[in-house]
């Protein structure tokens, strides 16, 4: 799930959850006399609101219309959640009219985990292509251990490993986020 999406989740379930809490607060503490006895006694729907429901002509599609709207709120919010950033694959040609050439994005974060995996004193890599095939970008966790030289490390992703993949799939400009993560403890390798 891409950021905007977790943040329009925070928002809205907060949101919805103040809201049932609230009505909820408000049901208990008339139920419990907090508004009076006569308002604990009286039920939530009177007869004057049945009466009023009956003789509308307007108010049951209302509600049915409000239902649905609310139901295809949900299914939206559903499909936000399977939506991602990361991108499947890139089109290599501009011009799809001459054919079309693609690339996996699985592939291509292979590719650049594998270089950077080798680089001194790393120890770990995760790589995401998200964006478009137009506008790709490159987002990069890379775990580290305490004898790398931090220096060293970030001057040779991004101009070597990220500048090597731009030029090799003939990219533009192709932003990256480096996210560098310092592992303490024993540097634990296999040797095969």
């Amino acid at each position: 799930m891409d950021r905007h999406a977790s943040r329009a989740n925070h928002v809205g379930l907060t949101l919805v959850g103040l809201i049932l809490l609230a009505a909820g607060a408000i049901a208990l503490a008339r139920g419990l006399g907090a508004f009076g006895r006569a308002a604990a006694a009286d039920p939530l729907i009177t007869d004057a609101m049945r009466r009023y429901a009956h003789d509308q002509g307007w108010f049951w599609p209302a509600v049915a219309a409000a239902g649905v709207l609310l139901a295809l709120l949900g299914v939206a919010w559903l499909l936000a959640q399977a939506r991602s950033e990361r991108l499947p694959g890139l089109a290599l040609e501009p011009d799809p009219s001459g054919g079309a050439t693609r690339v996996s994005g699985k592939a291509v974060a292979a590719t650049l985990e594998e270089e950077i995996a080798e680089y001194p004193g790393v120890r770990g890599v995760q790589v995401r292509l998200v964006g478009t095939s137009a506008r790709p970008r490159v987002h990069l966790s890379v775990a580290y251990g305490e004898n790398a030289d931090l220096d060293e490390l970030r001057r040779r992703i991004g101009g070597e490993a990220v500048g090597r993949l731009r030029n090799a799939l003939e990219l533009g400009p192709l932003p990256a986020v480096v996210r560098l993560r310092l592992l303490s403890g024993p540097e634990k390798r296999t040797v095969a």
